[in-house]
């Protein structure tokens, strides 16, 4: 599928640099409330240096951080497929696959709007907009459908079943089926740049504003809150162990869905990263700031 896909269109890294006015320490909570402004922009702006690296660290760049794509851009949007492939999605509309063993980057499909967030399942990308948009590019092909349009600005996308589910900038999960139409499964979930479900099919959602962590039965649409106090996280997954993993500024915390208890994974130092997109393997990916390329933290969960 390589060959085929570098055949077809050459490499071609995006220009576009989404804004992130995100600091490793002491950010305004109005950084919060703004940045989907600020997203939707592309205004350039500075980050805070690294902080210095403590026992107990991922250092970066060391064996534990490796910098697997030095010419990556800026993605909004990170999936790895656990298939040996990682997919970039760009706010100008590119959509990029990186072979894993091969380090080869190549262009999926250009055009796809004002993108904020993909998932991969099945063969399929599933990628959000902001202009309130969900697409499915068939990864293969490159071609493209649209599953939902007119729709709030989008963000976070997730695959379960034969759903998929996204956030929106008023504080909702959108769940669209396969040949369905869009309803609103859950509401007053704050400002959220990511969503995961576990096996059970619950969702988990990162409000910035609110600096809660989220838990919402999408069946039901009724949410209760597994942590608070963090000051505005980012990110949101699920690791193979069945906990829920999330970014407090260069820290990394991780929380039990069962009992509530939250605990400190690591700190990331030496790249200014906005999130992370866990792998089933544990590694986690990451982009640092002025598009210094795409990292591979290893064994994220086991640490």
């Amino acid at each position: 599928m390589d060959s085929m896909m570098r055949s077809r269109t050459a490499t071609r890294l995006p220009l576009d640099r989404p804004a992130r006015s995100l600091t490793a320490r002491g950010r305004t909570l109005g950084v919060a409330l703004a940045l989907g402004a600020l997203l939707a922009s592309g205004a350039a702006t500075a980050l805070a240096a690294p902080a210095v690296a403590a026992t107990g660290d991922v250092k970066c760049p060391s064996a534990d951080c490796l910098r697997i794509a030095p010419a990556a851009g800026s993605p909004v949007a990170i999936a790895p497929d656990n298939a040996g492939a990682v997919y970039l999605a760009y706010s100008g509309g590119d959509l990029l696959k990186l072979d894993l063993a091969t380090g080869a980057l190549d262009t999926v499909t250009t055009g796809l709007g004002n993108l904020r967030g993909v998932a991969v399942a099945d063969g399929n990308a599933y990628i959000t907009s902001f202009d309130g948009t969900l697409q499915q590019v068939t990864l293969a092909t490159g071609s493209r459908r649209t599953l939902a349009a007119g729709l709030p600005a989008l963000f976070g996308v997730a695959r379960f079943g034969t759903t998929t589910y996204a956030t929106d900038t008023n504080g909702e999960i959108v769940a669209v089926p396969d040949g369905g139409t869009p309803r609103v499964v859950a509401t007053g979930l704050g400002f959220s740049y990511g969503l995961a479900f576990d096996k059970a099919g619950l969702a988990y959602t990162a409000d910035m504003g609110g600096g809660r962590i989220l838990q919402t039965n999408v069946a039901t649409g009724t949410t209760r809150v597994l942590a608070g106090e963090n000051y505005e996280p980012t990110s949101i997954s699920v690791g193979g162990d069945g906990l829920v993993y999330f970014q407090v500024g260069d820290e990394v915390k991780r929380v039990n869905a069962v009992t509530g208890v939250q605990s400190h994974v690591t700190n990331v130092v030496g790249i200014n990263t906005f999130s992370f997109s866990l792998a089933a393997s544990g590694d986690a990916y990451t982009t640092g700031s002025g598009g210094d390329g795409l990292w591979r933290i290893t064994g994220l969960t086991s640490r």
